[in-house]
């Protein structure tokens, strides 16, 4: 039963939209001057707003189906559609808006990996580190709050490293030193991800469920990346044409293989750790009913000896003569992690996964009854036929 408390908090969080629309009709009215002006679009601020309304009960699947729709339709909008996401954000204190921001934002993101080059998007212009929600208790606020600054973390980092990929033009993308070191990037993203769950009791609420659900999609595209990097890296030091690595300026081709060999060590066992978490935190999702969580296949699990082993074949393939082997596995043993507990590692086949597009595509049953998966995309009649997206 809705007390009257709550009813008050849902008619002042309605009025609350309807005065920001107002003033985005009444903007459109003005002429825009200034650097500002190029990236202002009043339809574009109205899609956005009614997409991150106050309403923490449910999710305007229409409005973000046209927001991620003209996204696709028109690289151009990724910017100003990321520029009324500012102005959205940084002037909330409710955790459903920022929450319905983020997983905008986040769309967004993906759609610029697509879009041309000139039109990609940086780094995320808003800031929600030290977000604190004020339109819940107490008691939940806290809770809400760090669900969405762990989200922002991982939004703001995956943007970081886009951005620094986007000025890389030097040739080097296709390097071997650089192809590890995505991998340990991509393994920093996979842990930001996982960060990302409920702190609190009582947050098995359809938002946050929404906001797993599409947490778990991006967890399927990093996972089969690290996969796919880490096979790449196995092949070329164990496979039937080993590769030699580029020596940086000063250092001999035995010292590259050396450095090499230590840093893709790392990436193993840091895969190896991260697969008994990813583990536990598919089950933490299934046990909070996260649609997406069902899909996701089991993460095999290879003994101890299985990895002890694979050192030791890749540390004989990057040392230069039997003397200075046992040197060398020496050498490696010094430079891991203190405390590093390595209880599974990925199988020997790495998993790559398949995109599958018919199996998420459409509408489907979600949390909030039948919507479409943001992700996967909307189909251009949800703009075509959206109206005046300014009336109130």
């Amino acid at each position: 039963m809705t007390t009257a408390r709550q009813w008050w908090r849902r008619a002042a969080a309605a009025v609350k939209d309807r005065r920001s629309l107002y003033l985005t009709r009444v903007a459109a009215l003005r002429p825009a001057s200034g650097a500002a002006a190029a990236l202002r679009s009043p339809e574009l601020e109205a899609a956005v707003i009614r997409a991150t309304s106050h309403d923490e009960r449910s999710v305007d699947y229409g409005s973000a189906a046209r927001v991620f729709a003209l996204a696709r339709a028109s690289p151009s909008a990724l910017q100003p559609l990321m520029w009324a996401l500012a102005l959205r954000t940084g002037r909330t204190r409710c955790w459903a808006v920022a929450l319905k921001a983020l997983m905008l934002a986040h769309g967004l993101l993906l759609r610029s990996d697509l879009a041309p080059r000139a039109a990609r998007l940086g780094r995320v212009p808003f800031d929600l580190a030290d977000f604190r929600d004020r339109s819940s208790p107490p008691s939940k606020a806290s809770g809400f709050s760090a669900f969405v600054r762990a989200y922002f973390r991982f939004l703001d980092t995956r943007s970081l490293f886009a951005a620094q990929e986007l000025q890389c033009t030097n040739g080097d993308a296709d390097d071997e030193d650089a192809r590890l070191d995505r991998v340990t990037k991509l393994q920093h993203l996979l842990e930001l991800l996982m960060q990302i769950r409920p702190y609190g009791d009582g947050m098995e609420q359809g938002l946050i469920l929404e906001a797993m659900d599409c947490v778990v999609i991006e967890i399927f595209e990093v996972y089969s990346q690290i996969c796919t990097g880490i096979a790449r890296f196995l092949v070329a030091v164990l496979g039937s044409a080993p590769t030699t690595p580029r020596p940086r300026h000063g250092e001999t081709v035995a010292a590259a293989r050396r450095r090499r060999g230590v840093q893709g060590m790392r990436v193993l066992r840091k895969a190896a750790e991260q697969s008994a978490q990813l583990s536990s935190y598919f089950e933490l999702c299934r046990g909070l009913g996260v649609l997406n969580a069902a899909e996701f296949p089991a993460v095999e699990h290879v003994p101890d000896d299985d990895i002890r082993d694979l050192e030791k074949l890749i540390m004989s393939h990057v040392v230069e003569g039997g003397s200075t082997e046992e040197k060398d596995e020496k050498a490696l043993v010094a430079v891991e992690e203190p405390g590093l507990v390595s209880k599974t590692v990925v199988t020997k086949d790495w998993v790559v996964f398949d995109d599958d597009d018919s199996a998420g595509a459409g509408i489907r049953q979600g949390h909030f009854g039948n919507y479409v998966n943001p992700f996967v995309g909307a189909p251009w009649t949800a703009v075509a036929g959206s109206g005046d997206l300014l009336s109130i």
